[in-house]
């Protein structure tokens, strides 16, 4: 029995040797799939590695451009309250230079108003410088008459005078 019993023995372990062979081989090719996909994962890792520090970059980009925005952001503001300002300047600018046209207007008014009566008063007075032309004319003319009544009677006086010296 010891013989048949060795042989079983040594059947079993041939086939035990023979099931870890085969379990071996699996094992290999589970082991170089295992590797396959290690492998694969590397890649993958490597390019998510890549990846990451892209957007790693990016993101910062994003900070600095996030930081310059909110720079232009506030010099903006800045401007707009100054051109608010100046707006408001502006429009008070405005305000006066229509209260200051609207005295002229007055002014003018006023003026046009002052020339129109003193123009009026002008014509007045040109009439009655008229008549008083008219008038001394008329004068004029009785007075060439009277000094041409005079000269008459001083010929005559004249004519008189030497018809008594005679």
């Amino acid at each position: 029995m010891s013989d048949a019993t060795s042989e079983i023995r040594m059947r079993a372990l041939e086939l035990g040797v023979a099931e870890l062979r085969v379990e071996a081989h699996e094992h290999r090719a589970t082991t170089a799939a295992i590797f396959e996909v290690l492998k694969d994962l590397r890649t993958i890792t490597g390019e998510l590695k890549t990846t990451t520090d892209g957007l790693k970059v990016t993101t910062d980009g994003l900070k600095v451009t996030t930081e310059e925005l909110k720079v232009t952001t506030e010099e903006l503001r800045r401007g707009q309250e100054e051109l608010r300002a100046t707006t408001e300047e502006l429009r008070k600018g405005q305000d006066e230079l229509r209260a200051t046209t609207e005295e002229l207007r007055k002014g003018q008014d006023e003026f046009r108003q002052e020339m129109r009566a003193g123009y009026a008063e002008l014509r007045e007075e040109i009439v009655t410088v008229k008549r008083s032309v008219g008038n001394l004319e008329l004068s004029m003319k009785r007075v060439e008459g009277d000094v041409a009544e005079l000269k008459a009677g001083h010929l005559e006086l004249r004519n008189l005078f030497a018809d008594l010296v005679r």
